[in-house]
């Protein structure tokens, strides 16, 4: 199930996440509001903002990727596979949920044009976050903002995609410099590996 990144990185000299992580937050919200998609008095989702945010940071970080890579998996199978092992541990089982339901999203919303057309990712998302959600409200005995969080993720999972999707259009740019066919060779060699 793991998958091995084996990567070289480099540390860059003056790289603060904090600062990272207000760019990113600063991207959602102008992709937000692009959209017309600001909170609202039936939905308040401002920590949904903050989550993603954390989320995205993270990917910039080799070693978080390392060690996520031990429980991430492209097939519901060998996530359920893990979660049976896991089956005592509800730390490790929240974990699993989390991550590959992060990635999911991340994946989708940043690096597919057409994430609308992947109904059964979509359908992977809400279901990893509904269990996430659901493994945080069990660890700790009572319902946590994390939780509450992946519930809103898990309900409402096309509005977080489009949000994605806005903030890789008009802010990050770096599908626009590959072409279509370069970006589909890219991720066929990635399942490759």
């Amino acid at each position: 199930m793991a998958f091995r990144l084996n990567t070289p990185y480099y540390v860059i000299p003056g790289f603060h996440p904090e600062g990272t992580f207000g760019a990113i937050l600063g991207m959602l919200l102008k992709a937000r509001l692009d959209l017309h998609m600001e909170a609202d008095s039936d939905l308040y989702d401002e920590d949904v903002n903050a989550y993603l945010g954390g989320v995205l940071v993270s990917y910039i970080d080799p070693r978080y990727l390392q060690e996520i890579s031990e429980v991430l998996s492209k097939y519901d199978m060998d996530v359920h596979q893990a979660i049976d092992r896991a089956m005592a541990d509800r730390v490790q089982m929240y974990r699993i949920y989390k991550v590959n339901a992060d990635d999911l999203l991340v994946s989708l919303g940043l690096f597919h044009r057409l994430w609308q057309e992947e109904k059964p990712q979509m359908e992977r998302i809400k279901q990893y976050y509904a269990c996430a959600s659901e493994c945080q409200r069990r660890i700790y005995g009572k319902p946590t903002a994390v939780a509450e969080i992946q519930e809103k993720l898990s309900e409402r999972t096309e509005r977080y995609l489009t949000i994605l999707s806005q903030a890789r259009r008009e802010y990050l740019h770096f599908v626009h410099q590959v072409s279509s066919e370069d970006l589909a060779e890219f991720g066929r060699r990635l399942e490759q590996e």
